[in-house]
């Protein structure tokens, strides 16, 4: 038994957790919205059995969703990781890591915080602590900081009154940084603290707030979704007018997902009325805007759509090739009541790049624009 206290105790002091805990059923867990089933018709139940297949069903929500409980946990002494976000559980033995605090047990597995051994400073914080990053997944990304962190500050900032800590990694992006304060300007019982990307903080109480969306999805429950978006539009400053402009976001300035006949494609861009977009040329706040302003949106799938979290209201035509879909914008689209249309391309090549069929494309712009 004390060579097993030793060998476990040393796993612990070069943070090589082997064992993981659910949170679940902790008895301080405050549940702010239930769990939900989501319905879909046939043709979305058909996309969604495509989107499955081209990922051999990893995930499969063509017979329906399952939306995850919002909930809030209060947790008394847990350490907090800085290479991950990860928090690991001290009133156990061994040591074991919150299953739920890296997604879930699928991420778990990529997570640096599992079973990857890494020297890092242990500091004891007195306090009340919380923090909603999620790495390496969140570290530049805006789509995961979108859906796997913001989300994440409804149930915290709907609960907590008392004085606390939101700690976040010592280096964001400049969108992050905005984001975070936009959301955190009426919260003054809120302060940040920045955590080096060596240390691990052993924090007397910590909030633990539960992940809001799920693998292939940007659905939000519409509490959370609206709450997010009226305090960004207020924070980028918009001013309330009806969206009507026409984008296609153009990929082709990126390294992959690009459309190899996006110069076909222009002209039947260009006679519908639509503005051709490079969102890479574009301040933060200006793509913002743009989609704020935008009632018809076309783009291949990539990084860019996670923008139309920011529009009013929209009508979205999404372009794959036809052996890669992905479900996320549909599921966004899905959980913001906006209209979705897809059209298939080619199969894709090595750089994820294919073409599109010209005049398919121009049929369905034209159903687009009928519909709205």
């Amino acid at each position: 038994m004390p060579l097993k206290k030793f060998v476990f105790s040393f796993l612990s002091g070069i943070n090589y957790f082997h064992r993981n805990a659910s949170i679940f059923h902790h008895p301080e867990k405050q549940v702010l919205l239930p769990a939900e089933f989501i319905d879909f018709n046939s043709t979305e139940q058909a996309f969604l059995e495509r989107c499955a297949a081209s990922f051999n069903y990893d995930s499969d929500f063509s017979r329906g969703y399952r939306q995850k409980e919002v909930s809030l946990t209060r947790l008394a002494d847990v350490s907090l990781l800085a290479n991950s976000g990860g928090l690991v559980l001290h009133n156990t033995f061994p040591d074991k890591l919150v299953t739920e605090s890296v997604f879930d047990l699928r991420r778990m597995a990529n997570s640096p915080g599992w079973r990857m051994p890494a020297f890092m400073l242990a500091k004891r914080k007195k306090g009340v602590y919380t923090s909603i990053f999620h790495l390496p997944w969140a570290a530049t990304s805006n789509y995961h900081w979108f859906f796997d962190c913001l989300p994440r500050l409804y149930a915290l900032l709907q609960t907590v009154k008392e004085p606390i800590t939101l700690v976040m990694p010592e280096f964001v992006p400049l969108f992050q940084q905005e984001t975070l304060a936009f959301l955190l300007h009426d919260f003054s019982n809120f302060k940040l603290a920045t955590i080096r990307k060596h240390e691990k903080w052993r924090c007397e109480t910590f909030y633990f707030p539960s992940f809001v969306a799920d693998h292939y999805s940007g659905y939000l429950p519409q509490p959370i979704g609206q709450f997010l978006r009226e305090k960004l539009w207020e924070g980028y400053k918009t001013e309330e007018k009806v969206p009507q402009r026409k984008i296609f976001i153009s990929r082709s300035k990126a390294t992959k997902r690009r459309i190899t006949n996006e110069a076909d494609l222009l002209p039947i861009l260009e006679k519908l009325g639509f503005e051709v977009v490079f969102p890479e040329y574009l301040t933060y706040r200006d793509q913002v805007l743009l989609f704020y302003e935008s009632r018809n949106i076309v783009a291949p799938h990539g990084a860019g759509l996670t923008n139309i979290f920011f529009s009013q209201k929209a009508t979205v035509l999404e372009l794959h090739p036809q052996d890669i879909m992905k479900s996320h914008y549909f599921m966004l689209c899905k959980g913001l009541g906006f209209d979705y249309h897809y059209l298939l391309g080619s199969e894709a090549d090595s750089k994820l790049d294919f073409t599109v069929p010209v005049e398919e494309f121009e049929q369905k712009l034209v159903e687009m624009l009928e519909s709205n």
